[in-house]
Order: structure tokens, then C-alpha cells, then sequence
């Protein structure tokens, strides 16, 4: 026992003296160089590491330091220090500068709890006493939450730096979920005056119901709402050995790779855990052979219901001692509560998933992840862990679905609620002519009185269509006065262009010249007149005994184009389809789950699993992470970069092919999906009075920048089914977006997150495809001129479409000879300055170029008459990474070159 104590003391002094050590770089890089940053020494003298993170892949291990005045930390001021080789690589500076100038006060005069009162009262909640359970330190207390959630509120005197490059005042700050937890708040008061400074929702509520514009499942909703939106993968699932033997386990769910039931079917999957991310299962807790659980319930996710929307204990289904979760989903037909047990089991088997895939790519223990016990691999040590709390079905909304992340060792919160978007209604059948033959979308009338029902499929009104003709005006077919060809019309369907007069006055005309139905045509759509394309048909008259529909513009012009052949009958079906609609569980829809727990991983891993803050500047992209991360799980093979994704299409009543819910689907195809870095500066809008950032129209345009990347890896280097261990693109471009998180700085832009990409990029391959990485985001605009602006602000970003130097580097990096030469050695690297370069068995011209990470250069030579040596100083650039480049007659090298 004795031995044994020594041993961990001389290991914790071990620890302690390398951290001191790294400690110690970090602060003389900082003396070196704070000036590069517009910094002044006294500003980096003061600051604390917040959390670490590393990758396997680059292997740089990421410091988070929270700058601070006298002991108190400025609120988001959090740098990203690179550390490899012993050496600090690159700095994402966030520090203030000139902070002993902009600080009003070290002393605070309104106490914690009376400051959390006005912080609560400024959210709406009842007022309630708290009272101080724990004193972390002199700036960091835990307060009892009163009668809100189980979660404590967590309170800390920082300084709010409030944006204006001025100010920074000392601040209580407090995170707290609200009681039905819809909101994870983050509240600044003045801790002098009592003011709200600052006031954050830390829960990314996504919003998936807002259309660009109103379609018809839009009017259908109004409508209903007047009235009372097989495959196979083989490679995915590994059957590789482990020392661990988990219990058997099977789930009938959609496989993650199906994105919903419109997608595919489910399937019983025995399994399908992966046992270097989850080594006992996902029903264990405690690290030994055996399930703790056979509820919906492990280390990694707690999924249950809740129905009433108040995060109580909820329902999970019991599959017993099998572990065998199979149970019956009949569709969108049926009330889902009737169906709980399959929604919780697939919300369960999803969430899963996504934390055994992303562990495999670097969000794992050490990196933060969501887990209740880390295996010893790292993290912050929770008594209770940080499992993701996932709730099926909440009641506290509806057409959404939101993701809160506490930081490291606090649990997460899913809800993912139920749907009223129905499928597009489709009353109309086109029989014939072939050419036009199909089921056509659209909108039953609202008359009241003056509605009638039409029959149920099978059953239909079955007739010719005759266009109406009153033989007026410039439009004849308007049926604003009598029919001329009622003798054509009677015992018909009667096709009716929208027009001057009543939707009643036309459809009476109709029912008067004989006819049995109607079709109203419209006369505007929004690709032409930017009009909707459907219009509730509303209107008052008893006399009205006919059924009557609406049709968009385009459908109804073709079917009218069919008619005016006068070879050509055209016949249709006018009914009510067979299957109702109810409602639609966002637990089915694979892609707005993977989507949410996203949310979790870019928060995690941008700014350090310390720190929840750093994802809401108003140019920040954790939208378009969410997005990618849901897609990059439905690639298979076949799938082409052209194809057209529209997301959600399931839960916003559409067809697979449907545009979805974000302004463009997804698509390498410019014509389907044109957004460039230059949009982002119009996605703001005004609600009540107040500007607010279109999160999700800025992130679409950086998924559409992460989807093009990714094609162009799977172009380079194949596909590869294998989501865990394969070595295609998309294994490659999943490794290296989510190293870039890591090493992109606190509250980033796109420019931000671009060049740490491809830092992550000569992290671990030394440039290989510094190229293409180029091109993908110059293309959309993100090219080596563009510039953020100010990262807090979505309307000063310029866009750019220029590449790197085409003679300088990306031409040559295409080249097969980027393979390093091995008569070439350059020597020391890392060096402080002065590198020398030798080319053995070589006399000539030699050009030397060095770029830095964005392709710029930062130095260039020809050095003639070379002869075996040479050197090059490089003692006024910046410590961090370059790329040398040597170009000569039978000489082609690259490689990186590290400056300390």
C-alpha cells in the first residue's frame, strides 16, 4: 500500500510539473507575441486553462484559456492554444484587449442570490427564494433552484464584456434550465447596478417548422386546424471480437442510414453497438459484464416520454431480461401515443448511434462527450455523468425539437416533439392521358355553408374534364358569367381559371351549367409572380351542391395544355384519400435526431467541453454542423453529390424528393442549391420591434459548403460503407470537421471555421488535399479574400472566389510527385528561425516558397547556383506551421515546416 501511494504521488507530481510545463510555453509564446494579436503584455498575464482537447488524428492537443483580472474571469474571452511537439503551433485569440482600461469595478454590490432574483424575474418566472448549497471558490457558487428543474443554477462573478470595445462591468452570471426546459438560460445582471446585461437561451430550439414560404401542407394545416406536415449496409455493423461480451440486445427501429419512414423500413437489428465506443452495451453503467438496465436506458442516453412537457421521471418500455425492443409503429394514421414504445426505442437506438459514431471520429471521453461512466479514458468525473436526458414525444411543443448542453459533466436535455404538417393533400386523379397521368396535389375548399364532402378513396367522382368556357373577356375559362358550353360541361368536371369574380359565384356557374365537380385552376404561382401556390378557396352559399378543388398554376396549366388537344380526353378521379393524417413523431425522423445531438458535439468541441458559450456570436455555424452531421450518416453507395436532400421532408408532410424545410435542399448542383458566402449577410429578421439572427439560412450556407466538401473527398477517395473504421472520403472529411472544431477559436465565422479545416488538414496529412479544400470553399464564395468582419455580426461578411496562387501551390499540390523526396532533408524542424535545406546530388535554381495555413506567402526566393546547402530565415514570421515549397529541375518537394 505504501509503494503504491508513492507511486501516485510521484505520478500526480509527474502530471503536475508537464502541465506546469505546458503552462509555462503557453505564457512565453503569449510574452513573444501579443502584440501580433493588438494585444498589450499586461493583457496575457493573466489567465486559467478551462478544459483540453485532443485528436488522435493531428495529434495537437487544444488548450482552452480563459483570460481574467485580478482572479475573475471575462466572460467568453477564451483562447485556443495549439500545442504539438512540445510546442505551441497556433493561437485562436479571443483575449481582450486593453482590459485594466475598459473594468468599471472589482467589487460587487448586489449579493449572489439577490442578483439571481432579478435574473429569474427576467425571464417571467415566479420569484422564489434560493439559497447559496455550495462555494466552489471566491467567484463560483451553486444555488438551489427553487421550484424549477432537479438541475441546480450555477452562478459566477465575471466580467460582461458588452460588445462595444469599451466597456466591461462586473456581472453575476447565471445558467438555469427553465422548469419545462425549452430554455437553458444564460442571464449577465450588473453586479452594481442590477441591470440585465446580457440574456442567452443556451438551448437551440431548431425551428423546423418555419417555411420560406406557405406551401400547401402550410394551408392544409390552417384547413385541418378551421375544422376541429427495404435497404441494406452490411459494412455498418461490425462483427469484430472484444474482450468485453455484452449482453445480446435487439431493436426494431429505422436504421440510422434510413432517415424515415417514408425512406425505408425498419428492422430488427441485434446488436448494434459499437464495442470500442460502448465496450459493455447500452444498457450498462457500471463497466462489468451485464445490463444494468432493460429500460431505454445506459451509459449514454436515458430515452423516455413526456407527454405533459415537465422533464418528470417519464415512461420507458421494459423489454425484460432478452433485451428484445420490438414494438408495432403504424404510421402517421394513428395517435403516437398509441405507438410510445417504438418512438422511445428508436429515439433510444439513435442517439446511441450517433455517440458510438462521433466517438470514433474524437468526440469521446477526453473530449467531452455524453456518457454516465467514462471507462476511466478521461473527462470531467460526474457522480451522476452526462448521459443525454432524451424525451419522446414532449408535450411542451409541437413542429420543433431543441438540444441544451450544460458543459462537461452535466447532463444534456433532447425533446423531440410531434408533428401537424401533414402530406400534401391530393383529391385529384389524373386516368388519362398517360403523359399527365398521377395523383395531383391539392386543396379542398373551405365554404361554410357550401362545402361538400367528397367520397373516400376508392370511391371517387369519375368524369371527363371540360374546360369552362364563358366566352368573355380575355380569359373565357374565368366562369364569371354563364357557360357557353354547358351542353360539354353537363355530367363533368369542370376545369375553372382563378379569376376576377367569387370562388362561389364561379363554382355556382358551373353546378349550373350541369357539371358534377370543379377544378380551380390558379392564375399566379411563386416561381413566376412570387404569389402562393395554393389559396384556401373560401366563400358563404348553401345552393352550392357540387364538390369543388384548388390546384397550383403549373399543375392545372398542364392539365388545361393536355385538354386543347382536341385528339385528347382527359379523365379524372375527384376524392377524399383514403389514409388520415394525425400526426407525425420527430422520434421516426433519424436525420432531426442525429441533427439535434449535433448540436451537443459543436458545442462540446468549439471553445473546449468547459465552456457552453461559444456557439452564439450571430455568424456562428452550429446549424450547419447539425445539418452535415445528419446527412454525412445517409450517404450509401450510389448516392451522387448532385442528388437532391431537402431535410425533414417526412415531418413537413412531403415527399422524399420535396424541397424540405431550409430555403434550398442540399445539393453540390448550383442550380438547385446556389447559397454562397455573400448571402449570409441578408438572414436577419424582425420580430416584435427586434432584429434577430436567421440561424438556421447562416448555417445552411455553411452545410452547403460542408456537403460540397464532402463530395469532393468521396470524388477523390471513393465511398466507404464502413461508418466506423472505413478509409473512404467520407471518413476522411467526418475526421477532419470534426478536428477543425477543435482547433477553430471561441465564437468563429466562416472564415474561422475554413481555416481550421485546413490546419486540420496539414495536421495530419501534411497539405494533401490543401488544394481541393481550397476550391470547395472559394467556390462558394469563402475564397482567400473573403472576409467575417466581426464574427458578433451576420451583416459585414464579404464574400470571395479567389484561390491560392495557382503557380504556387495548389497546381503543384495536385502533381503525383507531392510524395517527399528523400533526397531532400530540411533541418532543425521545428526551428526558432534559420532552417537549412539540402538537396543531395543536386546543382541548379532553386525556388523556396513558405505559406502560411490560409495560402498566403510569407516568403520567397530563387536561390541560384545552389549546391547542396542552403538556408532560409524565417526569424519575422509568427511561431505556428507553414508549408515550404522547392521547385528545380527533377525537384518537386513539400512539406510542412513548424516555427517556434
Amino acid at each position: 500500500m505504501k509503494k503504491l501511494l508513492t507511486l501516485l504521488i510521484l505520478l500526480a507530481s509527474v502530471f503536475a510539473f508537464a502541465q506546469n510545463s505546458v503552462e509555462q510555453k503557453i505564457q512565453n509564446y503569449l510574452d513573444v507575441n501579443y502584440s501580433t494579436y493588438r494585444l498589450i503584455f499586461n493583457d496575457v498575464q493573466e489567465w486559467t486553462i478551462e478544459s483540453t482537447a485532443t485528436s488522435k488524428a493531428t495529434k495537437i492537443t487544444n488548450y482552452y484559456i480563459k483570460q481574467q483580472y485580478q482572479g475573475i474571469d471575462i466572460f467568453r474571452a477564451v483562447t485556443n492554444v495549439s500545442y504539438k511537439d512540445d510546442a505551441v503551433i497556433n493561437l485562436g485569440n479571443r483575449f481582450l484587449a486593453n482590459v485594466e482600461d475598459k473594468i468599471n469595478t472589482t467589487s460587487a454590490g448586489i449579493g449572489v442570490t439577490d442578483g439571481f432574483a432579478i435574473a429569474l424575474n427576467a425571464t417571467g418566472y415566479d420569484l422564489f427564494t434560493t439559497s447559496v448549497i455550495e462555494k466552489k471558490d471566491a467567484n463560483n457558487y451553486v444555488l438551489s433552484n427553487g421550484n424549477l428543474t432537479d438541475e441546480p443554477v450555477q452562478a459566477e462573478l465575471v466580467f460582461a464584456n458588452l460588445n462595444d470595445g469599451q466597456t466591461l462591468k462586473l456581472a453575476w452570471d447565471y445558467t438555469f434550465f427553465a422548469q419545462d426546459h425549452n430554455h437553458y438560460w444564460s442571464i449577465r445582471v450588473d453586479a452594481v447596478s442590477g441591470d440585465v446585461l446580457q440574456k442567452e437561451d443556451w438551448t437551440i430550439s431548431c425551428n423546423f417548422g418555419d417555411h420560406s414560404h406557405a406551401s400547401v401542407a402550410d394551408m392544409l394545416n390552417a384547413h385541418a386546424k378551421k375544422n376541429v406536415f427495404d435497404f441494406e449496409k452490411i459494412a455498418a455493423v461490425e462483427t469484430n471480437s472484444y474482450m468485453f461480451n455484452p449482453p445480446s440486445a435487439t431493436y426494431n427501429v429505422l436504421p440510422f442510414y434510413v432517415e424515415s419512414p417514408n425512406h425505408g423500413s425498419r428492422q430488427l437489428l441485434t446488436n448494434p453497438e459499437n464495442l470500442t465506443a460502448s465496450p459493455y452495451g447500452w444498457h450498462d453503467i457500471n463497466g462489468a459484464d451485464g445490463a444494468e438496465y432493460t429500460i431505454t436506458r445506459g451509459n449514454n442516453v436515458l430515452a423516455q416520454d413526456d407527454p405533459d412537457g415537465d422533464n418528470g421521471t417519464g415512461y420507458s418500455p421494459d423489454a425484460g431480461s432478452t433485451l428484445v425492443f420490438d414494438y408495432t409503429y403504424p404510421g402517421t394514421s394513428v395517435q403516437a401515443s398509441n405507438y410510445i414504445d417504438a418512438a422511445v426505442t428508436n429515439l433510444f437506438y439513435m442517439n446511441n448511434i450517433v455517440h458510438d459514431i462521433t466517438y470514433h471520429y474524437g468526440f469521446d471521453e477526453a473530449n467531452g462527450n455524453f456518457q454516465k461512466n467514462n471507462y476511466g479514458n478521461g473527462g470531467t468525473f460526474s457522480f451522476l455523468g452526462d448521459y443525454v436526458n432524451a424525451d419522446a414525444q414532449d408535450g411542451a411543443g409541437t413542429n420543433n425539437a431543441n438540444f441544451s448542453t450544460p458543459t462537461d459533466g452535466n447532463n444534456p436535455r433532447m425533446q423531440m416533439y410531434l408533428w401537424t404538417y401533414g402530406p400534401s393533400p391530393k383529391y385529384l386523379t389524373i386516368n388519362a392521358p398517360s403523359s399527365i397521368a398521377g395523383e395531383i396535389v391539392s386543396l379542398d375548399n373551405v365554404f361554410d355553408p357550401g362545402h361538400v364532402d367528397l367520397p373516400a378513396s376508392p370511391s371517387g367522382i369519375t368524369a371527363d374534364l371540360v374546360l369552362f368556357d364563358d366566352g368573355v373577356g380575355s380569359d373565357t375559362s374565368d366562369a364569371c358569367t354563364a357557360a357557353v358550353n354547358a351542353t360539354e360541361l353537363n355530367g363533368n368536371i369542370a376545369v375553372i381559371r382563378r379569376g376576377d369574380c367569387t370562388f362561389i359565384s364561379k363554382v355556382l356557374a358551373a353546378q349550373n351549367a350541369g357539371a358534377i365537380g370543379v377544378i380551380m385552376v390558379n392564375n399566379v404561382s411563386y416561381a413566376e409572380d412570387g404569389e402562393n401556390d395554393y389559396a384556401n378557396m373560401s366563400g358563404a352559399d348553401a345552393s352550392v351542391t357540387i364538390p369543388a378543388i384548388f390546384v397550383s398554376k403549373v399543375d392545372g396549366e398542364a392539365i388545361i395544355a393536355a385538354m386543347s388537344n382536341g385528339s385528347v380526353t382527359v379523365n379524372g378521379t375527384l376524392s377524399e384519400p383514403a389514409e388520415v393524417f394525425i400526426e407525425s413523431d420527430g422520434d421516426f425522423d433519424n436525420l432531426v435526431i442525429a441533427h439535434e445531438y449535433g448540436h451537443g458535439v459543436s458545442t462540446r468541441l468549439t471553445g473546449g467541453f468547459g465552456n457552453s458559450s461559444c456557439l452564439y456570436n450571430e455568424e456562428q455555424m452550429g446549424e450547419g454542423w447539425s445539418d452535415w452531421l445528419g446527412y454525412m450518416l445517409q450517404i450509401e453507395t450510389g448516392d451522387t453529390g448532385t442528388d437532391y436532400r431537402g431535410v425533414s421532408t417526412f415531418l413537413a408532410g412531403q415527399e422524399t424528393d420535396g424541397v424540405g424545410i431550409r430555403e434550398y435542399p442540399y445539393s453540390t448542383d448550383f442550380t438547385v442549391d446556389p447559397l454562397t458566402f455573400g448571402d449570409t449577410n441578408n438572414y436577419t429578421y424582425t420580430y416584435d420591434g427586434v432584429t434577430y439572427v436567421d440561424v438556421h439560412s447562416v448555417g445552411t450556407v455553411w452545410a452547403s459548403m460542408l456537403w460540397d466538401l464532402t463530395w469532393a473527398y468521396i470524388e477523390k477517395y471513393g465511398f466507404d460503407s464502413d461508418i466506423y473504421n472505413g478509409t473512404g472520403g467520407n471518413n476522411k472529411v467526418f475526421q477532419l470537421v470534426l478536428d477543425a472544431m477543435k482547433l477553430q477559436p471561441c465564437s468563429p465565422g466562416f472564415v474561422d471555421g475554413r481555416d481550421a479545416i485546413i490546419a486540420a488538414d496539414l495536421a495530419t496529412t501534411g497539405g494533401e488535399d490543401y488544394c481541393l479544400i481550397w476550391e470547395v470553399f472559394a467556390n462558394r464564395g469563402l475564397g482567400v479574400n473573403a472576409s467575417s468582419g466581426s464574427t458578433d455580426s451576420i451583416t459585414d461578411q464579404t464574400e470571395d472566389f479567389t484561390e491560392p496562387a495557382a503557380g504556387s501551390n495548389c497546381t503543384f499540390l495536385k502533381t503525383e510527385s507531392f510524395d517527399l523526396g528523400s533526397n531532400v532533408s530540411i533541418y532543425p524542424n521545428p526551428s526558432t528561425g534559420v532552417f537549412n535545406i539540402e538537396i543531395a546530388d543536386f546543382t541548379g535554381d532553386v525556388e523556396v516558397t513558405v505559406f502560411d495555413t490560409n495560402g498566403r506567402i510569407v516568403y520567397e526566393d530563387i536561390k541560384t547556383n545552389f549546391s547542396a546547402q542552403t538556408q532560409i530565415n524565417l526569424s519575422n514570421v509568427d511561431k505556428g506551421m507553414y508549408i515550404i515549397q522547392l521547385k528545380a529541375d527533377g525537384v518537386q518537394y513539400v512539406n510542412k515546416l513548424m516555427k517556434n
